[in-house]
């Protein structure tokens, strides 16, 4: 009986490995191996040990929480803003100066439409070319978003204009522009007249500032003037050298843009120092 358990021991397990049994191993997510005859018990054994690493515990909630914030973080929000946002803001006086260094704010230059436009020695030059039939030569830029004319209760906006020695005075500013067709103008005619305008889709108003010439009665200088129009309230004042013409003020209309503008119908006008000015 010995001899016969002896022969067990030995040769049975030799016949096990030679037929190659499946073997399941709950360690490999239950993945069937399969076991030859050259391969050892060492070999089972590492093959048992290629399981993934068991699954690590998720961090505690503390070290997901974001940490509390510290004192320094309220510099973020410096403790005068609240004071500054609690007290009313007083409306701005806001300005615009053009002072024609460059064409940053976009000028028409070069020849349009019988006329040369230029910007040089701070200034802006509108001429007339030899044999151009006659019409007005026009120019305008429109105004920041700021500086809204219609929503103003009160504005100034004033130019200088100058004419050649010989050449009589015919041209003036334009304020609310929208286009060409829309516009109100102010513009000398010689020494001793003026014309107020506002043109609406492409129409004078018969019963506003239709464009007759009327009598200054200020005094106009035959080479050199500075014109402003002024809204005050409901009222919109037109000067010369700093006096109220004759045919002033007009109640303020709202206009159709919020450009202003040249014009005139001279051989040559030079314009200098335009500046807008909202609020009081």
């Amino acid at each position: 009986m010995r001899v016969l358990l002896c022969f067990f021991c030995f040769v049975w397990p030799g016949l096990l490995l030679a037929q190659q049994p499946a073997v399941v191993s709950s360690a490999s997510n239950w993945l069937t191996l399969r076991v030859g005859a050259t391969d050892t018990v060492a070999t089972v054994a590492v093959l048992a040990k290629t399981k993934p690493a068991p699954r690590k515990p998720k961090p505690e909630v503390v070290a997901a929480t974001p940490a509390p914030a510290s004192s320094s973080a309220v510099v973020v929000s410096p403790p005068s803003a609240k004071v500054t946002a609690k007290v009313p803001a007083k409306p701005a006086v806001r300005s615009f100066l053009e002072p024609f260094a460059d064409n940053t704010n976009g000028w028409l230059i070069g020849k349009r439409n019988g006329f040369e436009l230029e910007i040089a020695k701070d200034s802006y030059y509108i001429r007339r070319e030899a044999d151009a039939p006659v019409r007005p030569g026009r120019s305008y830029i429109k105004l920041p978003d700021g500086l809204n004319l219609n929503k103003a209760d009160t504005f100034t906006v004033s130019v200088e204009m100058s004419f050649p020695a010989g050449v009589e005075a015919d041209g003036g500013l334009l304020v609310g522009v929208k286009d060409t067709s829309n516009y109100c103008q102010f513009r000398l005619l010689g020494t001793s007249k003026v014309v107020l305008y506002t043109r609406v889709n492409g129409q004078a108003q018969a019963s506003y500032m239709s464009g007759k010439p009327t009598a200054a009665k200020v005094a106009i200088s035959p080479t050199r003037n500075t014109l402003t129009i002024r809204r005050t309230g409901s009222q919109l004042h037109f000067y010369v050298n700093g006096n109220e013409v004759e045919d002033s003020p007009h109640p303020f209309k709202p206009f159709k843009g919020n450009g202003v503008g040249f014009i005139t119908f001279a051989e040559a006008a030079k314009f200098q120092y335009l500046t807008v000015q909202v609020g009081k």
